[in-house]
């Protein structure tokens, strides 16, 4: 009778004990990277960084995640398979980043392994587009087609953001020999 008081005891304590772990031990905790490549438009031959930050949410917090290391891989516009571009790691602060020279548009990914039981892994990825001194090497869509001045036909407002190479004078306006 008293050894069953004990083994209950000691079952009910093990229970307790178990139910106390947080739920995110057993599967990670949650990480977030992020990726930005820049410039997003760049001239062939010329340098492209990727730039990030790798976080992990503990105790409701976010917080950085120092020393570890990440992947970069590169994935080209077209039918070319993805490949394996370099090994980097996190600053102090958690952040990342990575130069090298624009040959291909393409997507760039950052992943980062994560650790098990501890740290989810995680990835991100931004895009590229390379262009020579003729039409752009992006992938032309319906809804993104490369334009030139003779398809516009008219001065138009493009911002900060000239896809197409329209505003030889960086004014905002492309196309301004329509005026």
């Amino acid at each position: 009778m008293f050894r069953r008081i004990i083994v209950a005891l000691v079952s009910v304590f093990a229970l307790a004990l178990t139910a106390s772990v947080p739920a995110q031990a057993a599967t990670g905790y949650t990480t977030n990277i992020t990726a930005q490549a820049t410039p997003d438009t760049v001239a062939k031959g010329k340098s492209v960084v990727l730039k990030g930050k790798l976080t992990y949410k503990r105790d409701g917090k976010w917080r950085v995640l120092s020393g570890r290391e990440l992947i970069v891989r590169f994935d080209p516009a077209g039918p070319v398979a993805s490949k394996k571009i370099a090994k980097i790691k996190t600053t102090r602060t958690g952040t990342y980043s990575f130069r090298t020279t624009a040959t291909k548009s393409g997507t760039w990914t950052v992943s980062f392994g994560g650790k098990t039981g501890s740290l989810r892994s995680d990835s991100a990825r931004d895009n590229a587009c390379v262009y020579t001194a003729g039409r752009w090497q992006c992938p032309i869509t319906p809804s993104n087609p490369d334009l030139d001045c003779s398809d516009v036909g008219k001065t138009v407002w493009v911002g900060t953001k000239d896809y197409h190479r329209l505003d030889a004078d960086d004014d905002g306006w492309g196309c301004d020999s329509y005026s």
